[in-house]
């Protein structure tokens, strides 16, 4: 009798322990699937953010490229010459 009601309380504890176990499991389950689908759609939303960034950045890069072309073509023309550009801008002529 005395081994028989240690025996049941054990059982008692241990289906305790595990029914705990089991609510908190669905508790997180339920919270965490709200909270994943609004965190899922915030990452979403900055990856879109993210890839317009960089679609505008390929842009501006794109088009300081097309200004350094230009810019090497009058550097090296031979029709340009930056010194007598500078002396007619500190005499004065045009």
């Amino acid at each position: 009798m005395f081994n028989s009601f240690w025996a049941f309380l054990g059982i008692i504890i241990v289906v305790s322990i595990v029914a705990d176990a089991v609510v908190k499991v669905v508790k997180s389950s339920r919270s965490g699937a709200g909270s994943n689908s609004s965190s899922h759609k915030a990452l979403i939303a900055r990856i879109d953010d993210l890839e317009a960034d960089v679609t505008d950045l390929e842009q501006d890069l794109e088009d300081a490229r097309e200004r350094i072309v230009v810019l090497e073509k009058i550097v090296t023309d031979g029709k340009y010459n930056l010194g007598k550009e500078i002396d007619d801008l500190a005499s004065g002529a045009d």
